[in-house]
């Protein structure tokens, strides 16, 4: 277990003095550093602080990751603020790095959270699970029940298909696929040479960490609908009718393009067999090179029918079907990329989770195991079909209820 150096104590002392406005800080960070931010503009967010959050008043904790780095938590009297702070490795030991990271406000709590999301524009909601043995024991919640479009959240089902495969001795987290089916971003793959060697492991990883398309793409033709299929119903999923077929990305890209707007509304209407036959028939998704992502970038654009949809309450049950699982591959997949400041997630013993957005929509879910060892489940969507939804605002939500659990 890392402890925390003198050498660190000393300097979180000074940065409490800096904040409370020694000016001290030509001794306390690197010169590189200066460079980089100069006094003046230090002292600006020094008083753009103070004036949101009050007055510094001591440090609440340390949180080392190292004995050059870790996090500092600064009790002010609105809020409680985490800041990452990195020490040079050489005597004197200055400061090289510094950010704010998170804050927790001294009267927050979750039903004020829960007013706030209500005054959103569109529909938002949440749910907050203790996942046991045997069930998911509900702590809160709101609108959990409602179907919301999740966007790039749906990606969870899918490492759930592949990671049930393989715990049934199907699949390997070691085979090779070549690259092919490439989609458009988000991701990486899409500018790889096609053919390239990926194994199940390495497509599943970008898929989550840098919600990779084409790796989506790949793994769900790999699985087959029917596996996916059958994760929606294990995971108790309140209206499979609305989400399947699940779409892969470049057919949910093609779909929204306004040159499918007749096959887009015979799809609408269809049933789910006949979903899938219009979706062969009119080749969808099968020519990426046609879809104009830009038609997407500004505004929302049929999230409320060509979608991935899941209501809070449904995340919870796949997320419950992953954390019994046990599979330390999924559970390292999940960790890489927390999607909150790392301060926050230090909270943890383990956090993990995947997120989702597009004009309109944002999603979380997050799997996480508190310091006393209990495991919970936290979903929450943002959805507004006239414009676009502001995502730090919802981002800081999450977040916020994360941290009110944690402490508990």
């Amino acid at each position: 277990m890392t402890t925390v150096s003198s050498e660190y104590q000393d300097r979180a002392s000074e940065l409490l003095d800096i904040l409370k406005g020694s000016q001290k800080e030509e001794q306390f960070f690197a010169s590189s550093f200066l460079d980089a931010i100069p006094v003046t503009q230090l002292r600006a967010l020094v008083a753009q602080l103070q004036a949101q959050y009050g007055k510094p008043l001591t440090i609440a904790r340390i949180i080392p990751a190292s004995k050059q780095d870790g996090t500092v938590e600064i009790a002010y009297s609105k809020a409680t603020l985490a800041m990452r702070m990195v020490l040079d490795s050489a005597a004197p030991y200055p400061v090289i790095g510094l950010q704010v990271t998170g804050a927790n406000m001294t009267d927050d709590n979750i039903d004020k959270i829960k007013r706030e999301m209500e005054s959103l524009p569109g529909a938002a909601g949440f749910e907050i699970a203790e996942i046991g043995p045997d069930q998911a024991s509900i702590m809160a919640s709101l609108n959990a029940d409602r179907q919301f479009a999740i966007g790039s959240t749906f990606k969870l089902y899918v490492l759930a298909a592949l990671s049930t495969r393989i715990a049934n001795s199907d699949r390997d987290w070691s085979d090779v696929v070549p690259l092919y089916r490439k989609s458009l971003p988000s991701g990486i793959l899409q500018d790889w040479p096609e053919g390239t060697p990926m194994t199940l492991q390495a497509l599943a990883t970008l898929m989550i960490s840098v919600s990779d398309n084409t790796a989506t793409d790949i793994l769900m033709t790999e699985l087959g609908s029917k596996a996916i299929d059958d994760i929606v119903y294990k995971s108790g999923h309140s209206a499979p009718d609305k989400t399947l077929p699940m779409l892969n990305t470049v057919e949910f890209f093609d779909l929204k393009m306004p040159n499918n707007a007749d096959v887009r509304e015979l799809y609408v209407t269809a049933s789910n067999n006949e979903q899938r036959d219009l979706l062969s028939r009119y080749s969808i998704g099968l020519s990426p090179e046609s879809i104009e992502i830009s038609n997407l970038a500004n505004k929302p654009q049929h999230i409320d029918t060509i979608e991935w949809f899941a209501a809070p309450s449904d995340i919870t049950g796949l997320l419950k079907i992953i954390e019994e699982i046990e599979d330390p591959v999924v559970k390292n997949i999940l960790k890489i990329n927390p999607l909150i400041p790392p301060g926050d997630a230090l909270r943890w013993s383990y956090i993990g989770g995947k997120g989702g957005s597009e004009p309109g929509v944002i999603s979380f879910a997050f799997l996480t195991k508190s310091k006393s060892g209990k495991t919970y489940a936290f979903s929450g969507s943002w959805n507004n079909s006239e414009a676009p939804v502001d995502n730090e605002r919802f981002t800081l939500m999450m977040n916020r209820l994360l941290n009110l659990v944690a402490a508990r």
